[in-house]
């Protein structure tokens, strides 16, 4: 009896140890986000929704191509904030390499590019969502590091081209400003010629671009220099949030009218904290989006809501930037289910490389709505986002002004 009986809690232990064994098949993703710094308000959301998404999500379910049996592969998330400082990236960056993840989900250029020939060389896919291609990111190879747009100059296409195409009602030719924030992976915004040629082609003219610090008090000399001496009819802003909140309060003292000078801010100087910081000066200012909007119902926002839900996060923290993080999650989703269903469990955990095919020649995939088709498109520049749309500020929402705006390449941006 005392024989069967050991039998017995052998094939038991046997049983738990196999079952144990088949639930530790887990891939450990790093979030290198921006938590502090002039871009954490930004960076928060979007870290954010990569985060809760993830967590959510759990695991990836995946048809094994050995067994041709349903498999799933769990999810370990680690976050550590970069500050927006590449130093302190770099930092990251080895304490994620030390924690042996597969892969690292990044925030920010500027941060991001320093890390790009670490990751080539270890083999580490650094996938940096919110941020643009630049020439010291993108020049190691292997490529094992993507931003989620091309440069930062190829990325200010739609709002460019929108108001030269479709808000500009003027006589002659339409003069456009741009102010950028001085932060070296946008710098090649100063190229000569390169942006005034664009812009050029399309049937305006670029009147400056000014550089200005990511955090600064006042920008009403600058204001003044590109509407007030050189008379633009649209003033563009690259930079953050905190930089649109000063831009607006300079408007309005100055009495600059917005609804004769049509004022654009990039993504990343553009999100719903707006409304509660400067909640009147911001009234009929445009911005650009990559997402739907909140109140948009399309089916991925459900998914959207629920990892929110999940996270303990209301209604109001589920912002355009928080459903950007959730979409770069889902790339992720995405190529990692790819690699595993061509290569399995074991290859895929042991290298980067087959989440690295994955991403490189990312197919256009749909997120539920949540944005236009995702697709890398450009092999010699690999990027995901191609389109853009406009929306305007008014009574402490956004409201859509255009349809999806096709980004356009600009030859030499990132050379």
């Amino acid at each position: 009896m005392s024989k069967k009986l050991t039998g017995l809690c052998a094939v038991i232990l046997i049983g738990v140890f196999s079952s144990a064994a088949a639930e530790e098949k887990i891939l450990t993703i790093g979030i290198s986000g921006t938590y502090s710094g002039g871009f954490a308000s930004v960076g928060k959301s979007v870290c954010d929704g990569e985060a809760d998404y993830l967590k959510w999500l759990g695991s990836i379910e995946y048809k094994d191509p050995v067994s041709g049996k349903t498999e799933k592969t769990g999810i370990n998330v680690l976050i550590e904030d970069n500050a927006y400082n590449p130093a302190k990236a770099a930092s990251v960056y080895e304490s994620f390499k030390m924690k042996r993840v597969n892969m690292i989900f990044g925030f920010g250029s500027t941060p991001g590019q320093v890390c790009a020939a670490n990751a080539s060389q270890d083999r580490i896919p650094y996938l940096s969502w919110y941020a643009y291609a630049t020439p010291l990111g993108y020049k190691p190879k292997p490529q094992y590091y993507w931003t989620f747009l091309p440069t930062i100059a190829e990325s200010a296409t739609p709002m460019i081209l929108w108001f030269i195409k479709e808000k500009w009602h003027g006589p002659g030719t339409p003069k456009i400003g741009i102010m950028a924030a001085d932060v070296p992976s946008w710098r090649v915004l100063g190229k000569p010629k390169m942006m005034d040629s664009y812009i050029r082609s399309i049937g305006g003219e670029l009147s400056g671009i000014e550089f200005i610090p990511p955090v600064t008090p006042d920008l009403s000399m600058t204001v003044g220099k590109l509407v007030l001496e050189k008379g633009v009819n649209a003033l563009i802003l690259i930079g953050n949030s905190s930089q649109t909140v000063v831009l607006a309060k300079n408007l309005k003292q100055m009495g600059i009218d917005t609804s004769k000078i049509t004022v654009l801010c990039n993504i990343s100087a553009w999100d719903e904290s707006l409304f509660k910081s400067v909640p009147h000066e911001v009234e009929g200012l445009y911005g650009e989006v990559h997402t739907v909007l909140p109140e948009e119902n399309v089916p991925g926002m459900q998914k959207v809501r629920e990892a929110a839900k999940k996270a303990g996060r209301g209604t109001e923290q589920i912002v355009v930037n928080y459903i950007n993080g959730v979409i770069g999650a889902m790339v992720l989703e995405q190529a990692v289910r790819n690699a595993l269903e061509k290569h399995g469990y074991e290859k895929t955990a042991q290298s980067g490389e087959f989440i690295r095919e994955e991403l490189q020649n990312f197919k256009s995939f749909d997120p539920f709505g949540l944005t236009a088709p995702l697709a890398v498109l450009h092999q010699d520049q690999p990027y995901f986002y191609n389109h853009a749309r406009i929306v305007r500020a008014e009574k402490g929402r956004f409201k859509a002004e255009s349809q999806w705006i096709p980004l356009d390449r600009i030859p030499g941006s990132l050379e």
